[in-house]
């Protein structure tokens, strides 16, 4: 008899390998040795008509003698089959690709090569015999091979493996059938078990090694430990992983591992498990779950193998530069010794660390003859010599750079580690790229993703929701990646309702725009040197459409020049760390996060921070704009852009800045909620006597200011048809106690719109009079308060009513909104010429003195207002 078997716990690949060793073994029975994985049987239930599977009760093991083993070689891992191994006319065929152990099978016939899966050995064979193999089988085999080569991705994977699958399309592969088993859906258990595994998890380094570990307890078997295991090793991108769950009267551990310092079968083999070097599991009784962990710990102090430190891979020593060197002489020392960066020290101690990319930026400044300590960055990161290497990755990623400093326990530098360092530790030599890459960093997982789209659903109405697919529609239509970007995404985050659409698209971005146009029934705006557009809809609901690209500046406060670039080099231009974010919106990638700079991590942390030393000599105008976010959302800039912010005020890069600039920017402040708050912080900071030095912020401003914004929400309230420009209140009440001269100037150095210039001039001029007329306490018809008032610009109502001491004034121009202003006559022109008047002035003379009259009680119906009308023409002819 014939026999074909695997490893305990049946998965994709030794399924696939057992029926193509069926293919070769034409006679041979197949027998599952014990527990089948979930997957697995599933796919057994819908297709287990194609594959003969004899049930283990009806195999007499003493008449077996031919036995074919794939996927395993270990004696203890095919159950029942062990005690037939050292019968003496058996014959052994065996086909794996496991690393060896001191407990393998020898066998009479031995296929053991170095590939991602077993599944490829047998093909190879099958290919050499050119035997001819079904589409379903075709299907099955892929499985085999995508699951234990990760899709391909796994480190293990092979050249012969990529090969097989290419062989197996085609033979007709179902891609759908292979993703439906490879992306199996979890059971309600699981979800839970996956759960308090989440919760649970923790990080431990052990010889410099990450190991991750989650334990549980649940009171009925939950099977698949091992796909939750891979699902949590994914999540967490740990290095090992173990789960410890107690069912019932059992612990149950699996071990996964991703690195060769750890070998999970070694380690589990303590605890009378076992399986190969990245994958294992135990089953363990008569300990608790915190005993077990103990004692798992303790085999991991014995079995792991140190891992790389960073005082394995660091460059010693290290070339510094001064503290007193000029960005001259900094440059000079970066292109002798071929360096990208270069840390500042003094007297021995790290300072700061400076980039040849901003020792450039301050050149083209014609700032070479400054000190680097003025434009260098102390936010440094640094390690320690026991730093494990994995941590050291973290850093880049996380903090998005390309080299990190070690120090000594004493905190004095000893070392330098790059990308370069780095990548030859983690993947060799040949991954080494020729120029710095860039990948998008994003969220690791669907769980994070999902946190993304659940934003969305809760932030945006359905009029958004339904844009925002229409743009990730057309983005793959166009084949095209498109993102939502900037102050969008920071709200987003902050749970504020901002529905202003940015979108980037990498590509043509008027194209882009031009077909969302078309789809959404809209007109499109287009700006072909800067590659934009504006889409406006139907209900002039507009979206911005760029395209990435990425801004220099050829002196400070010069127009940015734009060149076509990628979604990172687009954020890169951008002022904040908080709006240089972006968010994905490609049907595939719907949700994924794009942020680079630490943006989220700002936000959650309340840090306005730039994005390079040379932001605001680049773009002063980030000046103003980092006081107006730090003081809208309650922020802090952090101290290194404290520092340059203060650095750029105090070189007066502010003056530099073009009328349009200033402008847009003061208005932006005066816009927000609390503009008193920003105006105080730059008035602090030294800002705004560069910008308008003939603003003073004294204790009657304040005040004033207070009272805008304490009233603003009466109005919004009592008076919400009567639209005022906020800005254009706070305006009027910086410049009240100005001299004509200084208001002069101040319009000069600014670019305002003629009707908002009227509407600042006439309360500049006559303010103060309809305060006196408004207030005075004794009675004031409705008819004058009308004629009063009427056409005044609605902001210098406002001010009239805040800036005046008594309730009155309020009163009387709530009355003139809410009742005189909507009065209207029964009668018109119709019923003057009934009355035989020639048309002509007299008729707006005649119905204004009636309006008057039907506003002081005089005349109250149709009747009383055409006998006061008859009455005024008696007069008339009695003249």
């Amino acid at each position: 008899m014939e026999v074909i078997i695997s490893h305990q716990s049946t998965d994709f690949d030794s399924l696939a390998a057992m029926v193509a060793a069926k293919k070769i073994y034409k006679d041979a029975l197949l027998v599952f040795t014990g527990a089948i994985e979930r997957n697995v049987r599933k796919f057994i239930s819908i297709y287990g008509d194609l594959i003969e599977i004899t049930p283990l009760k009806k195999i007499k093991i003493e008449e077996i003698n031919k036995l074919i083993i794939v996927d395993t070689r270990i004696k203890r891992r095919i159950g029942p089959f062990a005690n037939v191994i050292n019968k003496r006319d058996l014959e052994i065929h065996i086909y794996d690709h496991h690393p060896s152990t001191a407990d393998d099978i020898k066998g009479d016939i031995s296929a053991i090569e170095e590939v991602g899966a077993t599944t490829t050995i047998m093909l190879k064979k099958i290919r050499k015999m050119n035997l001819e193999i079904s589409s379903i089988e075709a299907t099955l085999f892929a499985l085999g091979i995508y699951e234990d080569t990760g899709s391909l991705t796994f480190s293990t994977t092979t050249i012969d493996d990529i090969n097989s699958i290419s062989y197996l399309f085609d033979k007709g592969i179902n891609l759908k059938v292979v993703a439906n088993f490879i992306n199996i859906g979890l059971s309600i258990a699981q979800k839970k078990l996956l759960n308090k595994l989440l919760l649970s998890s923790k990080e431990i380094f052990c010889k410099g090694v990450r190991i991750n570990m989650a334990n549980a307890e649940v009171k009925n078997y939950t099977e698949g430990l091992a796909l939750l295991t891979h699902k949590l090793i994914e999540i967490e991108n740990s290095d090992v992983f173990f789960t410890i769950v107690k069912m019932a009267d059992r612990i149950y551990i699996v071990g996964r591992s991703r690195t060769n310092s750890v070998d999970v079968d070694e380690v589990l083999k303590e605890l009378g498990g076992g399986g190969h070097f990245q994958a294992a599991s135990a089953v363990v009784k008569d300990l608790s779950l915190d005993e077990l962990e103990k004692k798992l710990i303790m085999i991991l102090e014995k079995k792991v193998r140190a891992g790389i430190v960073a005082k394995d891979i660091m460059s010693s020593p290290i070339k510094t530069v001064n503290t007193l060197t000029s960005i001259e002489e900094t440059k000079k020392i970066l292109l002798r010794y071929g360096h990208n960066g270069i840390p500042v020290v003094e007297a021995g101690e790290l300072k700061g660390i400076i980039t040849m990319q901003e020792v450039n930026k301050a050149k083209q400044h014609g700032l070479g003859k400054e000190l680097v300590s003025k434009y260098m960055s102390d936010q440094v990161v640094t390690v320690k010599l026991d730093t494990p290497l994995t941590e050291i990755q973290e850093l880049m990623i996380n903090y998005d750079i390309g080299r990190i400093l070690v120090v000594s326990q004493e905190d004095k530098l000893v070392g330098i580690i790059t990308r370069t360092d780095l990548i030859r530790n983690l993947y060799g030599e040949g991954h080494i790229p020729k120029r710095s890459f860039s990948t998008y960093v994003e969220t690791s997982s669907n769980i994070e993703r999902k946190k993304q789209i659940e934003l969305i659903e809760k932030i945006f109405p359905k009029r958004v929701k339904d844009v925002l697919n229409k743009i990730g529609e057309i983005g793959d239509r166009l084949d095209f990646p498109v993102f939502m970007v900037g102050g969008i995404v920071r709200d987003l985050f902050l749970g504020i309702k901002n529905y202003d659409l940015d979108i980037v698209v990498e590509g043509e971005g008027i194209k882009f725009a031009r077909e969302l146009s078309r789809d959404l029934g809209g007109r499109t705006k287009s700006h072909e040197k800067f590659g934009t557009a504006i889409v406006i809809l139907a209900d002039d609901f507009k979206i911005d459409v760029a395209t990435a690209r990425r801004e220099f500046y050829e002196y400070p406060a010069a127009f940015p020049k734009v060149e076509l670039s990628s979604i990172k080099k687009d954020l890169y231009r951008r002022d904040f760390t908080i709006n240089a974010m972006a968010i994905q919106l490609n049907q595939k990638y719907f949700g994924k996060l794009i942020d680079f700079f630490g943006g989220q991590k700002d936000l959650r942390i309340g840090i306005i921070r730039v994005l390079y030393n040379l932001s605001f000599v680049e773009d002063p105008a980030r000046i103003i704009r980092a006081i107006r976010f730090e003081q809208r959302y309650n922020f802090k800039m952090n101290r290194t852009t404290e520092d340059f912010l203060k650095k750029a005020i105090d070189d007066k890069l502010l003056s530099r800045l073009r009328k349009k600039r200033i402008t847009e920017e003061l208005i932006l402040i005066l816009k927000e909620e609390n503009p008193l708050k920003s105006l105080k912080r730059m008035e602090e900071l030294g800002a705004l006597k560069y910008i308008l030095p003939e603003f003073e912020l004294n204790e009657e401003i304040v005040e004033r200011l207070n009272k805008v914004k304490g009233n603003f929400d009466f109005w919004t309230r009592d008076i919400p048809d009567e639209k005022i420009e906020l800005w254009v209140i706070y305006f009027c009440c910086l410049i009240r106690n100005l001299k004509k001269s200084q208001l002069q100037k101040i319009y000069k150095k600014l670019i305002i719109k003629q009707k908002f210039i009227d509407k600042v001039n006439y309360c500049y001029l006559n303010l103060d009079q309809i305060i006196k007329m408004i207030s005075q306490k004794t009675k004031i018809s409705p008819s004058v308060i009308y004629l009063k008032l009427r056409g005044l610009p609605n902001e210098v109502l406002f001010l009239a009513m805040t800036e005046s001491d008594t309730n009155i004034a309020k009163e009387r121009i709530n009355n003139y909104f809410r009742k005189y202003k909507k009065e209207s006559l029964y009668i018109s022109g119709n019923e003057l010429k009934e009355l035989q008047l020639k048309p002509g002035p007299i008729y707006s003379q005649i119905l204004n003195k009636l309006l008057c009259a039907q506003l002081d009680g005089e005349v109250k119906n149709k009747r009383d207002e055409i006998r006061f009308v008859k009455n005024i023409l008696k007069e008339r002819n009695k003249i």
